[in-house]
This record gives C-alpha cells, sequence and structure tokens, in this order.
C-alpha cells in the first residue's frame, strides 16, 4: 500500500525534523521544506495529501502560503502552526481555506489526530471526470460541456458570475480537462494586491529595480509558463497596468520590471469577474480593447439560488468533506430549509454554513434545529437592495453603509459581511462618499 506524503514546512530544522520523525512513525511519507520556494517544489515533485506549514517563514509567511496552494487545490488539506498565536491570526487562516490551526507547543498526539482527520476529509470518494464541479442543474451541465470543448483551445476565457459561486473552480476545470494540466495552476487575486505591487507580483522585477528588490523575483506570468494563469476580480485592475496586461496577450511576451529584455511565454490567460465590466468601461475605469481580448469564450455561472436543485448535492458533498469520524447527514426537514434559503453568498456560504456545523457537531445527523442555531436571517447584499423612491444610487450606498457601520459598532470587517461585499471594497466606497475609517483604538 503506497504512503501518504505529508509536507512539513518550517525554517527552524530541529521543529521540523521532530515533525517528520511524528510524521512517519504515524506511517506516513514525510517531507520537509525550509522556505516557501522549497515547499512549492516539493509540491510540484511529489503531491502531497498534506501540508503542515509554520507562519513565520524567510521568503514570505505561512498565510500567502496557504494562500498559493488554495489556487493550486481548493482540496488540498493545510494545517497551519504557529508561536504567535492570536485569533485574529486564526480566522485569517481558516477563512483563507486552512484545516484547521495549532499554536505551538502542541502534543504530538494533537497533530496527529488533526492530521487523521484532515486526510479522511480528502479520501472522500470524488467524481473526478467531472473536475470537481459538483451540481445537476441544467446551468452546471451547459458548463461542463463548455469546460470540455474549450480545455484544449489556448484562447482566453472570461468567467463572470457573483462572489461565491465558484469561479476558480471552473477555471481550475478548465486547466484539468486539458492538455495543460500536467502545467502549473497559478491564480492571483486582482483586488487583494495595491496596484503599485500589482505590476511587480505579475511581471516579476530584476535586482535593484526598486528599493526593497535585493534579488530577482519570477513573476506569475512566468510562474505560468506552459500553464495556466487565472486572474480573479480582473475588474479591480487598476487602469495604469491593463496597458501592460493587453501587451502581453497581444505579443506573447513578459517585461520584468527594471530589466531591459522581454521574455517569451505560452501561458492561458483565464480570468474572472463578478463586475460588469461594460459598466466599468462607459465609466473610464476598464479599457474596452482589453475586454474584447480576455471576452473570447464567456462563461456565466449563475448564482445558487437560480439552481437550487444544485443545493443538496453541494450541501451533503460539504458535509461528507467535513464530518469527523462517523460521518455527517442532513435530515429532510434541515435539507428543505437549506434549500430555502437565499444563499446570497452562493457555494461559498453554503459551504462554510455546513462547516460551522461540523465544528460544533462533529458527526451524527443535522437537524432542522442545527440549522436554525447556524443560519441567521439573510443578509440581502448592497447591488440586491432596493431604494427609497427618488433616491440616487449613490445615496442609497452611502446609507447603506452608515447602517451597516452603526449595525456592527463601526467594525470595518463586521461591516462588510453584512453588506456582502469584500473589505477593500467597503474602504474604497467610504473614500468615495468621504465617509472616515473608524478609530482603530474605539
Amino acid at each position: 500500500m503506497q504512503q501518504v506524503t505529508v509536507l512539513i514546512v518550517d525554517d527552524n530544522e530541529v521543529q521540523r525534523k521532530v515533525i517528520e520523525f511524528n510524521m512517519a512513525r504515524e506511517g506516513y511519507a514525510a517531507l520537509g521544506a525550509g522556505t516557501i520556494h522549497d515547499a512549492l517544489l516539493r509540491i510540484s515533485e511529489h503531491r502531497p495529501a498534506l501540508v503542515i506549514t509554520d507562519v513565520m517563514l524567510p521568503d514570505g509567511n505561512g498565510i500567502e502560503l496557504l494562500e498559493r496552494l488554495m489556487s493550486l487545490d481548493p482540496g488540498l488539506p493545510v494545517i497551519v502552526i504557529t508561536a504567535f498565536g492570536t485569533i485574529r491570526m486564526a480566522v485569517d487562516a481558516i477563512k483563507k481555506g486552512a484545516y484547521d490551526y495549532l499554536t505551538k507547543p502542541f502534543e504530538k498526539e494533537e497533530l496527529s489526530l488533526v492530521v487523521r482527520q484532515a486526510l479522511q476529509g480528502r479520501e472522500q470518494p470524488q467524481d473526478t471526470t467531472r473536475f470537481g464541479i459538483i451540481g445537476e442543474s441544467p446551468a452546471i451541465k451547459e458548463i461542463l460541456g463548455i469546460v470540455q470543448r474549450i480545455a484544449d483551445a489556448d484562447a482566453p476565457v472570461l468567467i463572470t458570475g457573483e462572489s461565491g459561486t465558484g469561479k476558480e473552480v471552473v477555471a481550475q476545470a478548465i486547466h484539468a480537462a486539458g492538455s495543460r494540466r500536467g502545467r502549473p495552476f497559478v491564480a492571483i487575486n486582482c483586488a487583494a494586491i495595491p496596484a503599485d505591487l500589482l505590476e511587480a507580483e505579475l511581471f516579476g522585477y530584476a535586482k535593484g529595480a526598486f528599493t526593497g528588490a535585493l534579488k530577482d523575483k519570477e513573476g506569475r506570468f512566468a510562474m505560468a509558463d506552459q500553464g495556466t494563469l487565472f486572474l480573479d476580480e480582473i475588474g479591480s485592475m487598476d487602469i495604469g497596468l491593463q496597458p501592460k496586461l493587453l501587451r502581453v496577450l497581444e505579443t506573447g511576451t513578459v517585461e520584468r520590471l527594471g530589466d531591459t529584455g522581454t521574455m517569451q511565454i505560452n501561458t492561458r490567460i483565464v480570468s474572472a469577474t463578478n463586475a460588469d465590466l461594460r459598466s466599468l468601461i462607459r465609466k473610464g475605469a476598464f479599457r474596452d480593447d482589453l475586454y474584447y481580448r480576455l471576452n473570447v469564450i464567456p462563461v456565466n455561472i449563475p448564482p445558487l439560488r437560480e439552481r437550487t436543485e444544485d443545493i443538496p448535492l453541494l450541501a451533503r458533498h460539504f458535509a461528507a468533506a467535513y464530518a469527523h469520524q462517523g460521518g455527517l447527514v442532513i435530515s429532510d426537514e434541515a435539507m428543505d430549509r437549506i434549500v430555502h434559503h437565499p444563499w446570497y453568498g452562493n457555494v461559498r456560504e453554503l459551504q462554510n454554513f455546513i462547516r460551522r456545523i461540523a465544528v460544533f457537531k462533529g458527526s451524527g445527523t443535522i437537524m432542522l434545529q442545527d440549522t436554525a442555531a447556524n443560519l441567521p436571517e439573510p443578509v440581502v447584499p448592497l447591488e440586491h437592495q432596493s431604494s427609497p423612491a427618488g433616491e440616487s444610487m449613490d445615496e442609497a450606498e452611502k446609507r447603506m453603509i452608515v447602517s451597516a457601520l452603526e449595525k456592527s459598532g463601526n467594525n470595518m470587517s463586521r461591516a462588510a459581511q453584512i453588506l456582502k461585499i469584500p473589505r477593500h471594497k467597503l474602504i474604497y466606497r467610504m473614500k468615495k462618499f468621504g465617509l472616515k475609517r473608524p478609530d482603530k483604538s474605539a
């Protein structure tokens, strides 16, 4: 029987060797890495079934590595460990896809238990012919058909849909279904990186290109050479950077910051957005020529509330993935409640809801009372809310933001959750309307 491979990422060699030794005693094939760079090399070579990573690493931190791993394989269990345990860091790790979070020092039995539970969820049977796309609705069947037809075409793909609908899952399916599947799938969220840093992240830079550029850095385009580059939230890309992306699409070449030469690349571009790019074009915030270059093959994912027949399949899938030993099933009454919830946060909201129940319940049957305790009244996202007669869109947005801040006690993250928009978009809109950010000390 083939051993299950576990990768331990920690720059403290003594601590890493101790965990490797304990994992080997548990019967796993244990690998070690001291940096994010080495970890990514080990992952490409050995395809581990689970990753254990420290937070503090020489070339970044474990949360950054976690985000990279989630873009490569959202189903890969990642356990984050650190000596600097804070609630904020723990929540951040879980929100970004970590299976669990342990604070050093911890008992070896504690880690062993978490590893076993994580791998049990990983080993749930999956229909690999569907490339991770779950659903039986006509919309999902159509998307699966599109994925199969366009997988080997190198033309750019633009995936549209609300937040949480699974745009990255579809992008990964396109990559996995085609001839590039053995090559890297590299993802980057254009809204999560400040505009002045996104260019360096995409194109890379040469040593000395700017203050702090102490060594050459490979950009995401180069990382994805021969593979696929997924540009999430492309509508958030700064208008000044868009011509440089357009040039890459037109010429197939990349120029690092501070470098006079160009590099030829063979990278398929798949982008995604929850924004109306045509509206952004009319406002002058997005280039029409770039839009037409990206939108060669359009794929739209409908919101979950418009394909309710997919909800039971997804709910059972997440219940199986997050259940502790003994399994987790959903009663008919609870499923009826789940199906009739509007799920404005789409698949992501449903996934987090099931995971929350699994954390507290562990195994057994999800009953109607479990859903009532863990499923709050639906909060209508900003873009779906109605306005009083005569109120302009800007006035409505400002009123809703002020209301959300009041309800949250001026907690920015909670206000963003109430409005069902990312925190960075809340900050942008507050600046737009001249609303001051709450005092952090308050």
